[in-house]
């Protein structure tokens, strides 16, 4: 028998060490190469939330259910508009994506510079490919089609052409639909959004009264601070004109 040649023995020996990988397994381990932090800081690592008082309420859920992402019912834009404004702008200085399934994300309510609201990359999915079979939009999303979306935006952040380069790369907001994101703004969540109470009319007010004072009240009602709740605490946040100047420690459209 002849003996193999001493190419053919580093030939194998070279094939042996050659591990096979899909596709997907290769992007992701080329997304790690790039961003190391990619691959485990969702599952470990809590995302920073510079408004006060959602730091602490989004680290206690994590430690009562293991679950990192931020999931916002209820009056949910308010608080991403806060979020966003805040995030890409001084002195944090972020890049964040959102994708609005609802197509109800208006960028012109964050308060930011021109060159931060560049960092804010918007996409939303044609109509047909998100609205089920109750034309209900985002609450008809499968949530393999929401992570689908949402690995296929993320990864164009990873590697495409754009202007953020130079800035870290926050996460992604979806809005409207359930499955996947580093926040969740839709139908289902553990804190909820609502506008702070105002006070009723007095007792014994006239119909005429009430009337009279139907747009101071209405000044009042808009002035109110909005109210975030959950079973792990809450907080009030005033509109995002205020918010975006207000820190704490630790629209593009595509």
């Amino acid at each position: 028998m002849e003996m193999p040649s001493v190419a053919a023995l580093a030939g194998a020996r070279l094939l042996g060490d050659v591990e096979e990988a899909n596709l997907e397994e290769i992007l992701s381990a080329l997304r790690v190469a790039v961003n190391p932090d990619a691959s485990s800081s969702k599952a470990k690592h809590l995302k920073a939330y510079p408004i006060p008082g959602l730091d602490v309420i989004v680290a206690r859920n994590f430690r009562a259910t293991n679950s990192a992402p931020l999931a916002v019912t209820g009056r949910r834009l308010p608080l991403i508009y806060a979020l966003i404004s805040t995030l890409v702008s001084p002195p944090h200085d972020k890049t964040v994506l959102v994708l609005d399934t609802e197509h109800r994300f208006d960028a012109t309510r964050l308060v930011c510079s021109p060159e931060s609201i560049r960092h804010v990359y918007v996409h939303r999915p044609a109509c047909d490919a998100i609205h089920g079979p109750r034309g209900d939009g985002g609450a008809g999303m499968d949530p393999d089609q929401v992570r689908q979306l949402v690995k296929a935006a993320e990864d164009w952040m990873l590697y495409g052409d754009h202007e953020s380069s130079g800035r870290e790369w926050w996460g992604t907001i979806v809005i409207g639909a359930l499955g996947a994101g580093d926040v969740t703004a839709a139908w289902k969540g553990w804190l909820r959004v609502d506008r702070d109470n105002v006070p009723g009319f007095s007792l014994g007010c006239s119909a005429r009264e009430a009337m009279t004072d139907r747009q101071r009240r209405q000044e009042a009602v808009d002035a109110a601070p909005w109210a975030a709740s959950s079973q792990w605490g809450s907080f009030t946040f005033p509109e995002s004109t205020t918010v975006a100047i207000a820190t704490s420690s630790p629209t593009r459209r595509t």
